[in-house]
């Protein structure tokens, strides 16, 4: 049996957010790297927007996405630890993931040591200084009273409406990904400043692996138009591109 010794870190595949064709192009690569991490991760940190909206009501969560669902339950089955950091589209978690499929969630940004390393993993909303406008909603929309609220709404209007939402987010954050480049390299060395080996962030869709000295800023990119993820082996973090039909080890 081989030895699970690598990290693996994935974000921004916002299932559920383009056509059909494009969608199952998608879930096919992503299903192709969970089987192929399958017998290599010893974890898999999913940083945020895994789907373009989620939302779990007490007896409901959004339809589809079944295939993908399945294939981290069976990541998990097989003895990779899989954690799931809400990301500013799929933020509205609940005990959906450990309960039904065994992935563990946070809310919160982590700190967590691997193969010697001190690492900060956030999807990385919020953390651009100058998007005043959003790090306000940001607190408004994460309210738990604001959450207990919404789930009055019938499903069949909240996640329609949440959908509408959802994409004027995406747009939002389009019109700015050039600027949060810049934003999020500047704040990522503020926290290797506080003592971090390295930095992982998702969120702006722009892949980037920075050295600064020893340390390192990783933005994992997205599962959209540069399917790429950060791999953790033997000490070392870089940044891998998916190609399903000539998968990289």
């Amino acid at each position: 049996m081989a030895v699970k010794d690598t990290v693996y870190f994935i974000s921004d595949a916002h299932l559920g957010e383009h056509s059909r064709a494009m969608e199952q192009r998608k879930e096919e690569r992503l299903i192709s790297f969970f089987d192929h991490i399958g017998t290599r991760a010893d974890r898999l940190y999913v940083v945020g927007d895994l789907f373009d909206f989620w939302f779990e009501y007490r007896q409901v969560v959004p339809s589809g996405h079944y295939r993908i669902l399945h294939r981290l339950a069976d990541l998990v089955q097989n003895g990779t630890r899989v954690i799931y950091l809400a990301g500013n589209h799929d933020f509205w978690l609940d005990d959906f993931f450990p309960r039904e499929i065994g992935v563990e969630t946070s809310r919160e940004p982590l700190s967590v040591r691997h193969q010697g390393l001190s690492l900060y993993i956030a999807h990385g909303d919020g953390l651009a200084q100058t998007d005043r406008g959003y790090r306000l909603l940001k607190r408004i929309l994460r309210h738990p009273l604001n959450i207990r609220l919404y789930r009055l709404i019938h499903p069949d209007v909240g996640i329609p409406l949440a959908r509408l939402a959802s994409a004027s987010s995406r747009a939002y954050t389009d019109q700015k990904a050039l600027e949060l480049v810049n934003e999020y390299e500047r704040a990522a060395r503020e926290i290797l400043s506080q003592g971090f080996d390295a930095v992982i962030l998702g969120h702006s869709h722009y892949p980037s692996l920075r050295s600064f000295g020893p340390k390192t800023y990783l933005n994992i990119g997205d599962w959209i138009t540069h399917f790429t993820y950060g791999r953790l082996r033997d000490g070392i973090l870089t940044l891998q591109v998916w190609e399903a039909d000539a998968p990289s080890t």
